[in-house]
């Protein structure tokens, strides 16, 4: 908190009457801020350093985007600054306004290299305190997922069911194969793909066909009928297959190999021939966790690729890959949905699905629990995820209301 009666070097006396908004992209710190100097109300930018001569190491002396600097605020002001034009700063010293101690314990919580800047003094901060900004991190993490489903769906002219599709074929993708899943949803409307809902190895056919991975040699009895069925199914709906060799296969785990997420993707819409409104229905999480519970057809009881024989098992969508389905596309496509029909029902069952799921397991988490900060559930995962992502990385100890707790302790 600094103390009363600002002054700059000139001796004017100095009044922020708004600090602007603080600028995380390249540019001054601080853009569109109201500050009165003198009888003088100046409107502008804000740009702050530690020492004076900070502004010239920075090279801001030669870009035109500090031009609009209003006012130049420093710890130590060791030199005089200038813009571009030559025009000498407004500056403020702000050395002696504020506690040195409070300074020093912010250098010791944001400098430091530890995994989380101030984990080693987590545990004196109140519960209530660190708990209510990861629930806010997580519903901003939320509607950041959703503002990027808004975006997609813009572009599908507000086709639910498309976007539905493309959204799940992304997550079935696990990761190392999102973007070939992508494009496999890409080159197949939705709507052909509902056509045969009721016969799974037709969607199976295009699917696999449109994946690309049936434009090889082929020796089975299963994938050579696949094939045809293909060639029929594309030259009927004017189908272009992706290139089948974007596929990953390495560090990958074989149950979560292209063929069979592929074939649990048909048995969804085998299932079931409009999902999207089915999952907008559902209002249990159990009734999410059946839904998608889905199997390989049978030919992957004996296989992991295609043409290649293992051991028999069945091939299941695991309890783990919906839940990540589920919290990645599923819970924010129904709260963009209760959003845009001015539904709170539907956003409120959202978030509740998120409280009821259990919490990621990834190494982030894990960290977060090495270190005393448990998340009871994937609401809590999600927010610890932002926070670690977004602030802790980045070391934005100042916009952290955890961070102020812990300078208001030692101040």
């Amino acid at each position: 908190m600094l103390s009363p009666g600002l002054q700059t070097i000139n001796g004017e006396k100095l009044s922020i009457i708004h600090p602007g908004i603080h600028n995380h992209d390249s540019g001054p710190d601080f853009q569109y801020a109201r500050i009165r100097i003198g009888n003088t109300l100046w409107a502008g930018n804000v740009e702050i350093h530690i020492l004076a001569s900070d502004w010239y190491r920075h090279q801001h002396n030669t870009d035109e985007a500090y031009n609009n600097v209003i006012l130049h605020v420093v710890v130590e002001n060791d030199r005089i600054v200038k813009d571009s034009t030559g025009r000498k700063l407004q500056t403020i010293c702000i050395k002696g306004a504020f506690e040195d101690k409070l300074l020093q314990r912010y250098k010791e919580i944001s400098h430091n290299l530890l995994w989380v800047p101030c984990q080693n003094l987590l545990s004196t901060v109140a519960p209530i305190h660190v708990t209510g900004r990861i629930n806010a991190l997580a519903v901003q993490r939320l509607f950041d997922k959703t503002g990027l489903i808004r975006h997609e769906l813009a572009h599908l002219k507000m086709d639910w069911e498309e976007c539905c599709f493309r959204l799940l074929s992304r997550q079935f993708g696990a990761k190392i194969n999102t973007a070939s899943f992508e494009m496999l949803a890409k080159t197949l409307p939705v709507k052909t793909l509902m056509k045969y809902h009721g016969d799974l190895f037709q969607l199976e056919a295009l699917l696999f066909g449109q994946s690309g991975l049936l434009n090889r040699s082929l020796y089975g009895g299963f994938p050579r009928r696949l094939k045809k069925e293909h060639a029929y199914l594309a030259a009927k709906h004017r189908l272009s297959p992706m290139p089948g060799y974007l596929w990953k296969f390495m560090r990958l785990r074989p149950i979560a190999f292209p063929g069979l997420r592929i074939s649990q993707l048909a048995a969804l819409y085998h299932k079931n021939q409009s999902v999207f409104q089915e999952i907008i229905e559902m209002e249990t999480i159990n009734s999410l966790y059946s839904f998608f519970d889905l199997t390989a057809s049978e030919y992957w009881d004996t296989h992991y690729i295609l043409d290649r024989k293992s051991k028999r098992c069945q091939k299941k969508f695991g309890r783990q890959s919906i839940q990540l389905l589920l919290i990645n596309a599923i819970i924010p496509l129904i709260h963009l949905y209760g959003q845009e029909m001015n539904n709170p029902a539907l956003c409120d069952r959202a978030l509740t699905f998120m409280e009821i799921l259990p919490p990621e397991n990834n190494a982030i988490i894990r960290k977060w629990t090495s270190i005393g900060v448990r998340a009871e559930n994937s609401l809590e995962s999600q927010g610890l995820l932002q926070l670690k992502n977004t602030a802790c990385d980045n070391k934005l100890c100042l916009e952290c209301s955890i961070g102020h707790q812990l300078l208001k302790q030692q101040y």
